[in-house]
């Protein structure tokens, strides 16, 4: 019988001490194998690193260019065949998660695949579920991709690229942009992970940038520049009149 493919999980961190033990309880929970756990640190001082000793995962610490180099290095030196980032403030809904997904990719022959994300409160109230099907004309207009839900075959990142540290918060995008039209893509219709409210994208303070690069972003591959320029004026609009409220911690 051949034994399952590697998955590699990358976790990017910097002073991360009060989330990242939960996410490597999350990691180690998955009923998956074989799992390796790799999390790169920026230098943190808080006591983030004496978590991941203590939890025995591999780690590289050392500063870096944002959370997207980190991430680029990462995969870098993952040696699995499937690739997952799952962040330090982030974690699996349940135990079974990569063995779903990886079965899926494994039977349908994805090279990538992705699926629902809910945004919780520190209290892990859900006020928010992202992610959803769509093509490449529709993920051209808004990122529908729910990230952190997404897995990406190890190739990918070779023969592609990693990510654009051009990009502070929409770098994830521009890959997936990147490689849409080059890699067999999957969707599967479940919450695959619990994201944490208040992670970059989600800050009220960089709202606008994160829909200006987005907007940057669709614009290099191949969205008209007018049609754009006015989607991402929506967007902001709306996530300031109708969604701003939902992402106060509570």
């Amino acid at each position: 019988m051949a034994s399952s493919p590697l998955v590699s999980v990358v976790t990017p961190t910097y002073n991360a001490v009060s989330t990242i033990r939960r996410c490597c309880e999350s990691v180690a929970s998955q009923d998956y194998i074989p799992i390796e756990h790799l999390v790169m640190d920026g230098g943190s001082t808080d006591g983030t690193l004496d978590v991941l000793r203590e939890h025995r995962v591999r780690y590289e610490s050392s500063p870096d260019s944002g959370i997207y180099d980190a991430l680029s290095k990462g995969v870098r030196i993952a040696t699995g065949e499937f690739v997952h980032i799952l962040c330090a403030d982030d974690r699996y809904t349940h135990h079974s998660v990569l063995s779903s997904v990886i079965a899926a990719m494994t039977a349908h022959d994805w090279d990538v695949c992705h699926a629902r994300a809910a945004h919780v409160t520190a209290s892990d109230r859900v006020v928010n579920v992202i992610g959803r099907n769509l093509d490449k004309r529709r993920l051209l207009k808004k990122m529908w991709v729910a990230q952190p839900t997404v897995v990406v075959r190890k190739a990918i990142y070779e023969q592609y690229g990693a990510f654009s540290v051009g990009f502070r918060i929409a770098a994830d995008y521009e890959f997936l942009l990147r490689i849409w039209d080059h890699a067999r893509i999957g969707f599967l219709d479940e919450i695959f992970v619990n994201m944490a409210i208040g992670g970059i994208s989600t800050r009220p303070e960089y709202v606008v940038r994160s829909y200006r690069e987005s907007m940057a972003a669709a614009v290099i591959h191949g969205a008209h520049p007018a049609r754009a320029t006015i989607r991402c004026w929506y967007e902001i609009a709306k996530h300031r009149l109708f969604f701003a409220r939902r992402y106060r911690q509570t």
